[in-house]
């Protein structure tokens, strides 16, 4: 007779106490998707460079309107707690010091691809969908391209847009704040 095997599923809370009591190392690369413990492929140059040209442009937007963050955890329920490469999130007196961000929270989430984009588009933005975040883009620096996907709703992002070079992208929270695809692919 067969039997059928399930999988032990953690929540953030046990995600969190197993980091306190030392079972990760200070330079594991995990982050917490639908239960799962995920290892994080590794950051190569293409993909820090693209993050940091995305810095140094989303930089500009002032303090008061936006936190930028980078490679830091967002809560999105009781199972997934990711690491999005930047996430501009709404401002907070306490700079989130008491909880990590929460989707309400998150103006703007931005994942960079590179060996990770099947991943990211087909797990990570479903989850960003389904817990309501505003607006998502992922570079695919495989294709050289942006995937904007807006508005989401039980079934989706409503709105899914491609940019390509020689265009250019404003986020939703700030329209007139405008960016060159060509100036962060390189």
């Amino acid at each position: 007779m067969s039997v059928k095997m399930q999988r032990r599923l953690f929540t953030v809370q046990e995600y969190h106490l197993m980091n306190d009591a030392g079972i990760f190392g200070e330079d594991d690369r995990v982050e917490l998707i639908e239960g799962e413990i995920i290892q994080m492929a590794a950051i190569n140059t293409r993909h820090a460079t693209c993050v940091r040209r995305l810095i140094r442009q989303f930089r500009q937007l002032p303090e008061e309107s936006a936190f930028l963050d980078v490679q830091n955890p967002i809560q999105l329920n009781e199972r997934t707690e990711p690491q999005p490469d930047v996430v501009l999130q709404q401002p907070r007196a306490d700079y989130y010091e008491t909880a990590h961000p929460i989707p309400s929270e998150v103006l703007l989430l931005v994942e960079v691809s590179d060996r990770t984009v099947d991943f990211d588009r087909d797990v990570k933005v479903p989850n960003y969908t389904s817990s309501g975040i505003q607006e998502v883009w992922l570079w695919d620096l495989e294709a050289n391209c942006l995937e904007v996907y807006r508005n989401p709703t039980a079934n989706g992002y409503i709105s899914v847009q491609k940019f390509e070079r020689r265009e250019t992208v404003s986020p939703l929270a700030f329209p007139d704040f405008v960016l060159s695809i060509d100036g962060i692919l390189g």
